[in-house]
């Protein structure tokens, strides 16, 4: 794992000028709480577009969860371009899907692959381009009936490996053909259509056809579902392709897909958000609100969209990159996003197939003054130095019912500057700066003190709807045996 090269002040260099002509068309900073009305009814089966043919590469048991099965796949489609002209596309897929049919929903996982533009497309590292809804819920799909598909989007991707022979662990996401960069959304498109019609599945045991299918994207991919909804892309003949939108680690930034290589993409602040779409919940961890323009993409006005910002959490936590140790003083921020990311895909399913509303957004408090990346967004901070506001999972300090819950054990921020300019992936990786042992003891004079806050968190969080049942019960369990 490289996390460290000459390109990331050129990275930089970048996000700092947009961020900068983006702060100089000063949008207003909306006030938190919308209307929160939820859709009328659920959706029924339709009929979207679809690849011309699906043919199997490998196909084996599920090893994760019995009952499903795993395949290997490529994904063949013809596109009809806006400009008139027509192309053809091959590109890898992944298939993980229940035999007895599940809960009749489908997930599209963009797979994210950043990490070769911040590299400088010279890293053609197989293990980088990531299944990022599989490793941010941590089998909660598989065990709860889902059918999921992963497809590789990105030109830029399939020309970086296109000469480099597979090796014996290779990741089958990387290699495929894709004419234009500017067919990204059709591929997209058509691997929703799919899995509601798996017609085109080259073989005897097809996956069943969903009801339901929901996108996910994390960092720049959730910047490629924005301006897929930007550009109209989610409606077939005014039918939409994807039920509901899962946006995570990612503010308002748009992937616009384009044909100029080594990329064949560019990023760039976008503001006009969509309304009227189906639902949509976006993910933020503290560190988005600074870098990435998160307090833009709140969106509070429109009922079908949630956004829930993680107070105290980083854009790459320890459980989903841990990075090596440089300096042992400063630690990597240690708090797991996933309990969340595993009840926002029940909220989400339960708002597009049963009407039931999301839980409301939550909003780290704070202003804006729009000055450089790092200053555009300022968080007002308790007297220990964290965050207020926001989803507050048991690490943060809240008031529940007049009593206090939540139970931090130090300082937890989104962002180490010792990593800037050189080193993106550790300034997105935060901090935790443990209590003095003379404040914990003030805070917890008895192990029962911080059990009892931790689970009146937890608690609150579970009966709110922002984590699960397992989820809670874990929170309490590792309280109680925690030294």
């Amino acid at each position: 794992m490289i996390t460290s090269t000459k390109t990331f002040p050129i990275i930089i260099a970048m996000l700092l000028a947009l961020a900068m002509t983006a702060c100089d068309r000063n949008p207003p900073l909306k006030p938190e709480a919308g209307p929160e009305a939820g859709l009328e009814a659920g959706p029924t089966s339709v009929q979207v577009s679809g690849p011309d043919l699906v043919t199997i590469d490998f196909s084996e048991p599920f090893d994760e969860v019995s009952g499903y099965t795993y395949v290997e796949a490529t994904m063949h489609g013809t596109v009809e371009r806006d400009d008139g002209s027509e192309g053809n596309y091959a590109v890898p897929m992944i298939l993980i899907y229940p035999n007895d049919g599940g809960n009749g929903v489908g997930v599209v996982d963009w797979p994210a692959s950043g990490y070769y533009g911040l590299t400088g497309y010279t890293d053609p590292d197989e293990s980088m381009t990531i299944d990022m809804a599989r490793l941010t819920t941590d089998g909660y799909l598989f065990e709860n009936g889902y059918t999921y598909a992963s497809v590789q989007w990105s030109k830029a991707v399939t020309e970086l490996f296109a000469d480099i022979e597979p090796g014996d662990d290779a990741n089958h996401l990387v290699r495929g053909t894709i004419e234009d960069g500017r067919d990204a959304f059709h591929i997209l498109r058509d691997a929703a259509g799919f899995l509601r019609d798996p017609g085109a599945f080259d073989g005897a045991d097809a996956p069943s056809p969903v009801n339901t299918v929901l996108s996910f994207g994390f960092s720049h991919t959730a910047g490629l579902q924005l301006e897929f909804l930007r550009q109209g892309e989610n409606l077939d003949n005014g039918v939409p392709v994807y039920d509901g939108h899962l946006r995570s680690f990612m503010g308002a930034y748009c992937e616009v897909p384009n044909n100029d290589p080594p990329g064949f993409s560019t990023a760039e602040p976008c503001f006009d958000l969509p309304s009227g779409q189906e639902p949509m919940i976006t993910l933020v961890p503290q560190t988005d609100l600074k870098v990435l323009f998160a307090a833009y993409s709140r969106n509070p006005d429109d009922p079908n969209w949630r956004q829930y910002e993680l107070a105290g959490v980083s854009h790459l936590p320890t459980p989903i990159l841990e990075l090596p140790v440089s300096d042992p003083e400063v630690q990597q921020n240690p708090i797991d996003p996933r309990p969340v990311f595993r009840a926002v895909f029940r909220n989400l399913t339960l708002w597009v197939t049963e009407g039931i509303a999301a839980p409301p957004s939550k909003f780290i408090e704070g202003e804006i003054t729009g000055d450089l990346v790092f200053d555009q967004f300022h968080p007002s901070l308790d007297d220990d130095g964290n965050v207020l506001g926001g989803l507050r999972l048991p690490h943060m300090e809240q008031d529940v019912n007049g009593k206090v819950a939540g139970a931090p054990l130090g300082i937890y921020s989104g962002l180490n500057m010792a990593g800037f300019p050189d080193d993106v992936f550790l300034v997105l990786s935060g901090t935790f700066t443990p209590f003095s042992d003379e404040r914990l003891a003030e805070l917890y004079p008895n192990r029962g003190a911080y059990v009892n806050r931790v689970t009146r968190a937890a608690g609150h969080l579970r009966q709110q709807g922002y984590i699960l049942q397992e989820d809670k019960n874990a929170y309490v369990r590792e309280a109680a045996q925690r030294r």
